[in-house]
């Protein structure tokens, strides 16, 4: 029981952070003290919860399927006229994965209902031999319930270094530009180094020297940085980092002034090495 308890606290640890909103007061000079913090799961709420219900919000409000799109929560709306925050953490993870975890988590609950419900009903424990049963299956019991632990105490684990590099990102110069001015500037991000990688893996378009057409550019950065999206680093499309980027130029007209397919192409005088 001890170690199903633990992982019961693990999981109410994890929904505490899950979700969370922050909105100051509107009052000067109190630094962290001066923002009202709600979460989804609050620790009166978590403490009236059973390991069913915890493992059922689990699922529906952390893990994930990473082949299904994910359901929008309904949350308060933030106002605009105070600074607010708003975080959420989710665990996608493949189908098979997902539902090796239920099936865990399952039969986690299924083992402290046995425990609290029927242990004693199952075994005559006024004999030696049902005491010996009743030991037999509460050390295979207990075994099972490790295992599910530690597999959630990884989980855990991963949540924390995540928290850590987005705590850490956000204390960074980057991270304070993408926060108070809106986008990270593009010599810290790896955009630069995609577009590069893309532009010098797309065939070249006759006519105007050195260009390559811009949807060809788009469709190279899907297959070779998948997870490198302009909007993650508050730049609205890739047509806006190559605008800002000073280094790679739009062609959208051919040298007799005909409008064309827009093309990407390096500016002159700069080097395509790194």
């Amino acid at each position: 029981m001890l170690s199903l308890q633990q992982s019961e606290r693990l999981l109410k640890a994890l929904l505490h952070e899950a979700h969370l909103t922050a909105i100051h007061s509107g009052r000067e000079g109190e630094g962290a003290a001066a923002f009202e913090v709600s979460r989804a799961f609050e620790k009166k709420q978590l403490a009236s919860m059973t390991l069913g219900g915890l493992v059922s919000a689990f699922f529906d409000g952390i893990a994930t399927n990473s082949e299904m799109p994910v359901g929008k929560r309904k949350e308060q709306d933030l106002p605009d006229d105070r600074i607010s925050i708003r975080t959420s953490h989710q665990w996608s993870m493949s189908p098979e994965s997902l539902e090796a975890l239920q099936s865990s988590m399952r039969e986690m609950v299924l083992l402290r209902n046995e425990w609290v419900h029927h242990l004693v009903d199952r075994f005559d424990l006024t004999s030696l031999d049902g005491c010996a049963q009743a030991l037999e299956s509460l050390q295979a019991g207990y075994e099972k319930a490790e295992r599910f632990r530690l597999e959630l105490q990884g989980v855990a684990k991963v949540w924390i270094q995540v928290s850590e590099s987005m705590a850490a990102f956000c204390a960074s110069p980057q991270g304070s530009a993408l926060l108070f001015g809106g986008k990270v500037p593009l010599e810290a991000t790896p955009l630069l180094n995609a577009l590069r990688d893309a532009v010098q893996g797309s065939a070249a378009c006759g006519g105007v020297d050195g260009a390559v057409l811009f949807h060809d550019v788009v469709e190279k950065l899907h297959s070779l940085h998948p997870n490198e999206k302009p909007e993650n680093y508050g730049y609205a499309s890739w047509q806006q980092v190559i605008h800002e980027s000073r280094v790679f130029g739009m062609v959208r007209h051919d040298p007799e002034g005909r409008k064309i397919a827009p093309l990407v192409r390096l500016k002159k005088g700069l080097h395509q090495s790194r």
